[in-house]
């Protein structure tokens, strides 16, 4: 069925304009899996045509989007920007895929994107937290307890969580673009290619030196760093050290499935993406180098 899908869609680009249309409209109210399509059929169109035709399909899912954004409230300037960043980077990633064959390299460097994103961010606003209570005070949002203190706290990473959710679909969106290309171009590599993915020994040691700072510091641009941006990155690796596991008869395929359900039911994502980071922390150092198959 993807493969069918993946052909329609590259047949004539004006399909995956309007494809990217109507899953970018559908985008704001955050149901999957529509914001991941809306960042995979530009991820797609890359690899399989041309960068100008991709941007322009990238661009009717971002219009989309802010059309309905737009009609139903008055986003902020750097929410708009946040959206156009959400359809473009992924086809930037695209390019440099078909450039390079990475797909570790894109990986890497749409998670140190994201880092240096939340420090701009931190470095740039005098209180990047108040921001996000005014925001939330303004939507009235109400919490059960101490209001003021468990406003705060979620106020005090809020930065993280948004760009651990680009990061999230804009790799997520890179990843499912690539499946779909490789099942017409060459089925069969795509699982290979991703249980190689690594962070490698730079971002491991980064990241590992965020932990430490966290566990004794009290920023709140750390804690935003390690706990919501590097734990996606991590829960990456750790997803592909479970494809890793089911191919060499590790994992049970149930289990592997287990994984994918535990992510999307809200309930149980946030335990099972921190769970999958551990098990990508140690995929970073434990593995060899050599052993990446």
């Amino acid at each position: 069925m993807h493969r069918a899908i993946a052909a329609w869609l590259t047949e004539h680009p004006w399909r995956a304009a309007v494809a990217s249309a109507v899953c970018g409209a559908l985008s704001p109210q955050m149901i999957m899996p529509f914001p991941l399509l809306a960042v995979a059929i530009p991820v797609l169109v890359a690899l399989r045509m041309d960068g100008r035709t991709a941007l322009s399909v990238a661009a009717t899912g971002a219009a989309a989007a802010g059309w309905v954004l737009f009609s139903v409230s008055h986003p902020r300037a750097w929410a708009i920007a946040i959206v156009a960043l959400l359809f473009f980077s992924p086809v930037l990633l695209a390019l440099l895929l078909k450039r390079t064959g990475s797909m570790n390299l894109c990986f890497q460097v749409a998670v140190l994107c994201a880092g240096i994103a939340v420090v701009i961010v931190h470095l740039v606003l005098p209180d990047p937290v108040a921001v996000w209570t005014d925001l939330l005070q303004g939507a009235g949002v109400k919490f059960a307890g101490d209001q003021d203190a468990i406003m705060k706290a979620l106020a005090r990473t809020m930065w993280g969580a948004l760009a651990a959710v680009v990061l999230a679909l804009e790799f997520g969106g890179l990843l499912l673009g690539r499946w779909w290309q490789l099942l017409l171009q060459a089925p069969g590599a795509f699982g290979a290619e991703y249980r190689r993915l690594r962070l490698g020994t730079t971002l491991g040691v980064a990241i590992t030196a965020l932990f430490v700072l966290a566990l004794t510091t009290d920023s709140s641009l750390v804690a935003s760093l390690m706990w919501w941006v590097a734990a996606v990155a991590l829960a990456f690796q750790g997803l592909a050290a479970a494809h890793r596991s089911k191919a060499g008869g590790r994992l049970n395929k149930g289990w592997l499935a287990a994984i994918y359900v535990l992510l999307i039911v809200p309930l149980f994502t946030s335990i099972t993406i921190y769970v999958l980071a551990l098990w990508g922390f140690a995929d970073n150092w434990l593995r060899p180098r050599a052993g990446l198959t």
